[in-house]
């Protein structure tokens, strides 16, 4: 039975944790006196036998008994000294403490052995048994921790004895010889059960450890996440005393310096709180007042407070089931900033600090409704400004913003209290006129308006001339409801900007009219361009000096199966304010580049460009596509485009003009003399061609002026080696006239009607006809 409960445990012990067997092996060697007693005391009687006896073999084994004691000492203060925690190093020590151990009781033993075997003196047998039998019981006490040492001591010092004693021819001995075998049986027990309780000691001492470890680390993590929140917490109890609180709680309450500590009363921390801050009486009064108010609610989701003025605290509080509660603390100013940001925005116009879209409709509901309450008057100024985009495309969208800026302080300078000036976006505005009786007092408005906004603005070191278009309705004259007073408000600027811009004009019935008819027009012109019910017809450019026909320039034409002919002046605005004139010119430029692909080498095909088109960007890419699915050659297409291009004067307008010249097409500037005419484009813009306006050709028989205007143009052509066009040439005379002034060609019906494609391509196959012969068409 001992012997398998042995076998059982050695077995168990080749399976212990590292840390356990490291702890087993420390024990053998901590209590150092013990093993000083040891070998002092066995030494001692070792040689006190010896001396009695006088056999020198005792003498012998007692010095050698005290020599194995000191090595043991010694290897004891060694292991205490250079211990190491790995399982080699564990081994090592575990077998330098066995092997001593077991040398030691081997000795004792035989101490035993000889004293009984080789004297008969019953004081020294007594003694050396005794000091045999007690070392025995003490290592089964001491060693029971490594209970294979603890055996093999006990069976080294007792065994020799047991044997000396029954073969000892005294029958007393032999009585105790079995005695001692008892004993022996027992002492191994005993250090077996031991070496059981010692384990489930040290079992659930390492559980507890692993456990204390986990809730250092979750109270360490716990720590850490509670430190780190953007939240400030604190735990009371049910007396309103401090438990638990974090970094975060210190900072927003100011405690840092405060001796926080456990158990605190709510109170004192408000005390430290606002003693920390410096607050003044007046303020620690409401300060204290709204947090005993807030506090002493049992629950609520948030109450906020100003602690210092300058920073919000929101507050939260739950209460546990206990009594205690937990408090949230939370810096909410810049959410509140922000919300009341947002609420601002939601109101506001973020650029110009005007009101917006939406306050100027909570307005003007609100206004409209008393208007039919109290039948009060009301007008809409609805602004536009005029070259805004040309600014802003040239000088930059910041110079642009700023521009916008100073426009929103003069308007705030001329309106009264009870206005409101609304940024509708862009560079467009709304003044909401109040008590309004009379159309004078719009109209008064109107002009300082205009007059306000026609003042040089100085921004940046640029000086900057823009003006404004005002299209102004009124209630209940133009309507009550507020999206139909906006509507004739556009309607009434529309006809603003179409006059020259820079004035006002009212609402008028015939203002509906035209923008319905304007509609019903764009509507028959998406359809026209699904329809493909446009052609083109050509006129042909005529050089003055030899009567060839040098280009042909192509119009196009709109034939409506109801309206019949619509005139492209009156289609072609319609198309550039809706952006159909983008597919509109790209068509146009297909179908003359595909024409002219079947005319005479030498003939030019002349397209005119409107400025939306510039602004389209692929551009470029529609001239290439047309010049190879046509295969026309690049240098016999003619861009045409007019001086309202040019005040859109950009960088943007300048790449495509330099990447239109650099396929090889060539440009001209049509209609030159009228509007804003300027030296400037000649020098800045590639044109290899410059047409005169129609008007002067028509005033040439009314003064000299025209013919003097001619003649300069032709003479600035010819410096700048530009070809010079006299447009609108009807009769002889006006060819003789404009010949004679320096014009290398002539359009008009004196050469020719625009026709269609059929007819031209008859002209350019016929002969050349003199100019002398030629009758007007």
């Amino acid at each position: 039975m001992l012997i398998r409960k042995l076998l059982q445990t050695r077995k168990a012990d080749a399976n212990l944790p590292t840390e356990i067997r490291a702890a087993l092996v420390d024990a053998l060697f901590a209590p150092i006196a013990s093993l000083i007693v040891g070998a002092v005391a066995c030494s001692i009687i070792g040689a006190a036998v010896a001396f009695r006896a006088g056999d020198p073999s005792l003498l012998a084994v007692s010095t050698t008994i005290l020599a194995v004691g000191m090595v043991r000492v010694i290897s004891a203060i060694l292991y205490k000294r250079y211990k190491l925690i790995d399982h080699s190093a564990t081994r090592f020590w575990e077998l330098v403490y066995e092997y001593g151990a077991w040398a030691f009781s081997a000795l004792l033993g035989l101490l035993c052995w000889l004293t009984i075997t080789h004297t008969s003196d019953s004081a020294l047998q007594m003694a050396v048994t005794t000091i045999s039998a007690g070392y025995g019981a003490a290592i089964s006490g001491r060693n029971a921790a490594r209970p294979f040492i603890a055996v093999g001591q006990l069976t080294l010092c007792t065994l020799p004895m047991a044997v000396a004693l029954l073969i000892y021819p005294d029958w007393l001995h032999r009585t105790l010889g079995f005695v001692v075998l008892m004993f022996m049986y027992g002492m191994m027990d005993i250090t077996l059960c031991i070496r059981e309780i010692i384990m489930q000691a040290l079992t659930m001492t390492r559980k507890e450890a692993a456990l204390a470890a986990r809730f250092e680390e979750q109270a360490n993590r716990f720590d850490v996440a509670l430190n780190n929140m953007s939240h400030g917490l604190c735990m009371l109890d049910a007396q309103d005393r401090l438990q638990v609180w974090n970094e975060r709680f210190l900072e927003l309450l100011h405690l840092q310096n405060a001796p926080v500590r456990v158990a605190m009363r709510l109170t004192e921390l408000i005390r430290y709180s606002l003693r920390a801050r410096h607050y003044t009486s007046k303020n620690v009064k409401a300060v204290v007042s709204d947090l005993v108010r807030g506090l002493r609610q049992d629950n609520f989701d948030q109450f906020q407070i100003s602690l210092d003025g300058k920073r919000t605290i929101a507050i939260s509080r739950r209460v546990m089931p206990d009594g205690g509660s937990v408090i949230i603390f939370e810096d909410v100013t810049e959410r509140n900033s922000a919300q009341e940001r947002i609420a601002h925005l939601a109101r506001f116009d973020e650029l110009t600090g005007l009101a917006n879209r939406t306050q100027f409709r909570e307005r003007i509901a609100a206004t409209l409704a008393a208007v039919q309450e109290r039948e009060n008057h009301i007008a809409i100024h609805l602004i536009d400004l005029d070259r805004f985009k040309a600014i802003n495309d040239t000088l930059g969208h910041p110079i642009g913003d700023m521009l916008l800026k100073e426009v929103a302080e003069r308007l705030r300078t001329i309106v009264h209290a009870g206005d409101m000036i609304t940024r509708f976006g862009g560079d467009e505005f709304i003044i909401l006129q109040c008590a309004t009786p009379r159309q004078q007092d719009a109209n008064a408005l109107a002009l300082r308006i205009a007059s306000t906004i026609r003042e040089p603005f100085e921004i940046s070191g640029h000086r900057i001339d823009i003006g404004a278009s005002i299209g102004i309705a009124m209630a209940p004259h133009d309507g009550v409801d507020a999206d139909e007073l906006l509507k004739k408000a556009d309607m009434a600027l529309y006809a603003a900007k179409n006059g020259g811009g820079g004035g006002h004009r009212f609402f008028a019935i015939d203002m509906e009219d035209a923008a319905q008819e304007r509609r019903a027009l764009e509507l028959d012109l998406r359809e026209a361009i699904a329809l493909d019910q446009f052609e083109l017809h050509y006129q042909p450019l005529v050089d003055l000096h030899t009567g060839r026909i040098t280009s042909c320039e192509a119009l196009m034409r709109w034939t409506h199966p109801m309206r019949g002919n619509i005139p492209p002046s009156v289609f072609i605005p319609v198309a550039e304010e809706t952006g159909l004139i983008i597919a509109l010119g790209e068509w146009a430029l297909n179908r003359a580049c595909a024409d002219a692909s079947s005319w005479p080498r030498d003939i030019r095909v002349a397209v005119n460009l409107s400025p939306v088109q510039f602004r389209d960007q692929s551009l470029g890419l529609q001239v290439v596509a047309a010049l190879a699915k046509s295969g026309l050659s690049p240098h016999r297409l003619d861009l045409e485009v007019t001086e309202r291009l040019l005040l859109e004067d950009n960088d943007s307008t300048l790449k495509t003009m330099q990447q239109l010249h650099g396929l090889g097409v060539s440009l001209s500037l049509d209609d030159f003399g009228t509007g804003y005419s300027s030296l400037n484009y000649l020098r800045k813009f590639p044109f290899h061609k410059i047409k005169i306006d129609r008007s002067f050709i028509t005033d040439l028989g009314d003064g000299r002026d025209a013919r003097a205007i001619i003649g300069a143009v032709a003479a600035l052509g010819a410096g700048l080696d530009k070809t010079v066009v006299a447009e609108g040439i009807e009769t002889e005379e006006q060819m003789n006239l404009v010949r004679s002034q320096g014009c290398q060609e002539g359009q008009g019906y004196l050469f020719g009607k625009p026709m269609s494609a059929t007819d031209i391509r008859a002209r350019l196959d016929g002969p050349v006809v003199p100019l002398k012969r030629v009758r007007v068409a």
